[in-house]
């Protein structure tokens, strides 16, 4: 009864979320708010030497935005095309961004370096490091770009504290790395080796400084990372698709190929979930069962159309953090949960001057629980462990959700 009731209030509530974030209205970022979508191309944001040959290059990339949008400052994805780094270009990822920026989104597709040497023999696992870690460093001079950008002019109308990065294949091994690697990781002599040699976490793919990398979410079709343990509880939430059988990039653990011959060990979507949960990221992980295509399921119109409306719901519950009244009407209530994951006492911080009069967490198969309380603190001792939605009752006659892992 109580799950069924907690369904209600949430269908009755859904118009009425209140949400700060500018732009954020439950259509925007969610659903196709336009047909029209300008592009700003040619945008030069650095320059690098390929590998191993170190001929010099310049780095571009391309801006998408909603036509004659009038919101200042919206979220960007910036995203990297697959190619096994051998092969590909910026205007690959066009599909991908004129969907994010007829959603309301910027969207930026960047160039990045590739591999520049023979293919036969194929490039080793050590070369391939060294493609992937100055690849990284693109992507991040890129990101620095868009805050220095976002902070002298706002060219592009973006908001620089929500900055998410994604890609196809190779790409998203590529926005993995960014999103997950950083100087709490255990990675090994060979690893750091090369980073050090390319300017370090931050690469050296253009002189702008005093800008972070850091990001709020990644998009990961088909990627992964060298090492899925380098996934820490404070790096971001991220959404995954990948078929279960690709024989490209491994949906667990297994070798990258490349014309089908094993290059690098990769650790796919399904491990990087894994460890998420272990630690606490909250991730959202599409298999597509038995499939043994890379990245199928961006073949045909339909399925590439689920995938994408799929992670713009992802996206839209971070980028517009809903804030829900039980009057139906507009609060202002905000909440944090801490710490988080959780095995006994959880401390529950509310707007200023508001308390809790009920808590209640519902898990992922619609069990729900009410939970005593002392002050703003939470008992949870008691529950299974999971993933819940935790909704906070106040005294304002407001109600606010947030995500809780319990260990």
């Amino acid at each position: 009864m109580k799950s069924l009731l907690l369904t209600i209030f949430s269908l009755m509530c859904t118009a009425a979320i209140a949400q700060d974030a500018a732009g954020c209205d439950q259509q925007r970022y969610r659903t196709y708010i336009t047909d029209n979508v300008s592009v700003t191309a040619d945008i030069l944001y650095g320059a690098g030497n390929l590998f191993p040959t170190e001929v010099p290059v310049d780095l571009y990339f391309d801006v998408y935005e909603p036509f004659d949008d009038t919101v200042e400052e919206r979220p960007v994805v910036v995203v990297a095309f697959g190619g096994s780094f051998i092969d590909g270009t910026r205007q690959d990822m066009d599909f991908v961004c004129r969907d994010l920026a007829q959603r309301g989104y910027v969207a930026v597709s960047i160039d990045y370096r590739l591999y520049d040497g023979p293919l036969f023999p194929l490039p080793t696992a050590t070369t391939m490091r060294n493609v992937v870690i100055r690849a990284v460093s693109d992507m991040k001079g890129a990101i620095r770009y868009l805050r220095q950008d976002a902070d002298q002019s706002n060219t592009y109308g973006i908001d620089p504290s929500r900055i998410y990065v994604g890609g196809i294949s190779a790409g998203s091994i590529l926005a993995s790395h960014v999103a997950m690697l950083d100087d709490t990781d255990d990675l090994p002599d060979e690893l750091r080796g090369i980073i050090d040699s390319n300017g370090g976490l931050e690469g050296n793919s253009n002189d702008i400084t005093g800008y972070g990398t850091e990001v709020s979410g990644l998009i990961n079709y088909s990627g992964g990372l060298n090492d899925a343990s380098w996934i820490d509880a404070d790096d971001p939430v991220f959404f995954s698709v990948h078929d279960e059988n690709d024989g490209v990039v491994p949906y667990a653990g297994g070798f990258a190929t490349v014309f089908g011959f094993p290059i690098i060990y990769m650790e796919g979507s399904a491990l990087l979930k894994e460890v998420a949960d272990s630690v606490g990221v909250y991730n959202e992980l599409i298999t597509f069962e038995n499939s043994v295509a890379h990245v199928g399921f961006l073949l045909n119109e339909q399925s590439t159309l689920n995938v994408f409306n799929s992670t713009a719901a992802f996206l839209h519950a971070e980028v517009c953090p809903a804030i829900v009244s039980s009057t139906g009407e507009l609060t202002s209530t905000e909440i944090s949960v801490y710490p988080n994951p959780a095995t006994g006492l959880v401390n529950i911080t509310l707007s200023e001057d508001e308390h809790l009069t009920r808590v209640e967490l519902s898990n992922t198969t619609g069990l729900t629980y009410e939970l005593p309380y002392q002050g703003n603190t939470v008992d949870i001792a008691a529950l299974p462990s999971g993933l819940y939605t935790l909704t906070a009752y106040t005294t304002a006659g407001g109600a606010a959700t947030t995500k809780l892992v319990v260990h």
